[in-house]
C-alpha cells in the first residue's frame, strides 16, 4: 500500500463549494457550460457533497430576484446531476422558491446561511424530507454589520437564535436528524465574536441537541484578520481552524480547496484512529522531480 484511502477511514464529510454566481469571490464560480467538468473534478478530489449557490452573500453586489437566481442556479444544478448522478447536492439559498426548485431537481440540502429568515422553508423542508442546515445569522442577507455594533453575548445569543429556529421546525414536523447546525462564521459578527462561538460548539451541540455541524470557515474574513491574508491565501488558516475546532466524523466542511482538506483530514484520521494496515513509501513520491 502506497497512499492512504480516505474512503475507508472515519472523516468528516467533504461539503464542496460551486458557485453559479458571478460576483462570488471564489474561483469556484461557474455557469452550466463548465459547472459538471468542474462537478467531476471536485467528486475525484474527495467531496461528498457539492454546494451549489447562485446568489453571493457580498454585501458590496445588490441582491438579485429570485427569478435571477433561479435562471443562474437550475442550469448549473441540472448539469451537474447528469453528470455526478451520485453525488449529494445541496443548494445554497435563503428563499423557499429557489429551494423548492432545487430539490426537484436533485438536491437533498437547504443549506440556508439566513437562518430561517423565510419560514416557508421550515414546511418546505418538512414535506421533502430534506436535510437543512440553520445558520447563526442575527442579521439580514446581504447588510452589512455595522462598525462598532457587538453581540451582547455571542455564545448566549447563538443559542437563543438557534433554539428558536429549531422550534419552528418542529412545529413544522422536521424531524431533529434533519437539521445541521452552522455557528455562522462572519455572518453578521465581529472576527473575535466568531471565534467565540467556534470555540463554543460542544457547548451548541450538548444544549441545542445537535449532532451536526456543518464548519462554513473556509477563506471567511476572521481568518483574514487573523492572517492578514487576502480569500485566495487563506488556504493554510482554514486547515488551522479545523485543526483546532471541534470537528467530529458526522461533520460536514464547506470548503473551496477540496483537495487539500481531503489531505488533512487523511492524515487526522491516520493519527486518531491508527493506520489502515502497513503502509511503505512509493518512491515515486519520495523526492520532487529536479
Amino acid at each position: 500500500m502506497t497512499h492512504a484511502d480516505p474512503s475507508r477511514a472515519p472523516r468528516p464529510g467533504i461539503f464542496a463549494v460551486l458557485n453559479a454566481s458571478p460576483d462570488s469571490f471564489s474561483e469556484n464560480k461557474v455557469a452550466a457550460s463548465d459547472g459538471a467538468a468542474l462537478a467531476v473534478q471536485m467528486v475525484a478530489d474527495g467531496a461528498d457533497v457539492l454546494d451549489v449557490g447562485a446568489q453571493s452573500l457580498r454585501t458590496d453586489q445588490p441582491e438579485i430576484s429570485v427569478d435571477n437566481e433561479l435562471a443562474r442556479l437550475l442550469p448549473v444544478l441540472t448539469a451537474v446531476r447528469e453528470r455526478v448522478p451520485d453525488v449529494t447536492l445541496s443548494v445554497d439559498t435563503y428563499r423557499h422558491q429557489v429551494a423548492d426548485a432545487a430539490l426537484r431537481v436533485g438536491a437533498t440540502i437547504v443549506n440556508d446561511p439566513s437562518g430561517l429568515r423565510d419560514l416557508e422553508l421550515a414546511d418546505l423542508v418538512a414535506g421533502s424530507g430534506a436535510s437543512i442546515v440553520v445558520a447563526f445569522n442575527p442579521g439580514v442577507p446581504k447588510q452589512r454589520r455595522p462598525t462598532g455594533e457587538r453581540l451582547a453575548d455571542p455564545v448566549e445569543d447563538c443559542l437563543r437564535f438557534v433554539g428558536e429556529r429549531l422550534e419552528r421546525l418542529e412545529r413544522a414536523g422536521v424531524r431533529d436528524d434533519q437539521v445541521i447546525l452552522d455557528p455562522g462564521p462572519d455572518l453578521y459578527k465581529a472576527p473575535d465574536e466568531t471565534v467565540a462561538i467556534l470555540r463554543a460548539v460542544p457547548r451548541l451541540r450538548a444544549e441545542l441537541g445537535i449532532d451536526r455541524v456543518l464548519w462554513a470557515v473556509s477563506r471567511k474574513d476572521f481568518v483574514g484578520v487573523l492572517t492578514g491574508r487576502l480569500p485566495r491565501d487563506r488556504g493554510a488558516g482554514t486547515l488551522g481552524v479545523l485543526s483546532s475546532v471541534d470537528l467530529q466524523d458526522q461533520d460536514l466542511i464547506r470548503v473551496h480547496d477540496v483537495r487539500s482538506t481531503v489531505d488533512f483530514l487523511t492524515v487526522r484520521a491516520a493519527l486518531r484512529h491508527g493506520a489502515d494496515g502497513p503502509m511503505e513509501m512509493d518512491d515515486a513520491i519520495r523526492y520532487d522531480p529536479d
